[in-house]
């Protein structure tokens, strides 16, 4: 619920922001009412700055390889597992195993955050995982760290853990 909550502080900022541009556009200085002229005038310095940054931002790929060492001429596969599932939001990870004689080699994994992700963004640092037996299983255990994000600025990281089994 707490992440609900969140991410509907982040669209009121946003569509606040949207409204003062707008505003400012068609009504000039007017729109900023004189009681709030200091946070209003504030949200459109950081929302500006943020748009313009966002412009030059690198996307991240959240992309970890696990080892080089394997015949590329092999089959592979790939299985998903569902780290955490919230209300708003899910974070999935993708394993890449290589596929020789009877084990399944971990290649490379990557991780998503999925849903309704305002004011979040998540950042895949470590996973540890066993080669995987095709009727076994395979222990595995995630890092990573979820930001907490207030019009696009980290306010909060929080660090995950994740241990499972891949089946």
């Amino acid at each position: 619920m707490i992440y609900l909550l969140w991410s509907i502080v982040n669209l009121t900022i946003a569509f606040y922001f949207l409204y003062l541009v707008v505003g400012f556009i068609r009504k000039g200085m007017r729109i900023f009412n004189p009681k709030f002229k200091v946070v209003s005038a504030f949200v459109m310095l950081i929302g500006i700055v943020q748009v313009i940054s966002a412009v030059n931002s690198e996307e991240k790929t959240n992309q970890i390889t696990i080892t080089n060492n394997y015949n590329k001429k092999n089959n592979s596969k790939i299985e998903k597992v569902k780290l955490e599932d919230n209300l708003t939001f899910d974070i999935n990870m993708l394993v890449k195993y290589s596929i020789e004689q009877n084990q399944w080699i971990p290649i490379e994994s990557n991780s998503s955050i999925t849903g309704f992700v305002s004011g979040y963004d998540w950042e895949f640092t470590a996973i540890e995982t066993d080669n995987y037996k095709p009727n076994g299983k395979a222990e595995f255990t995630a890092n990573g760290i979820l930001k907490w994000q207030l019009f696009g600025i980290t306010v909060y990281n929080e660090s995950k853990t994740f241990n499972g089994m891949i089946q």
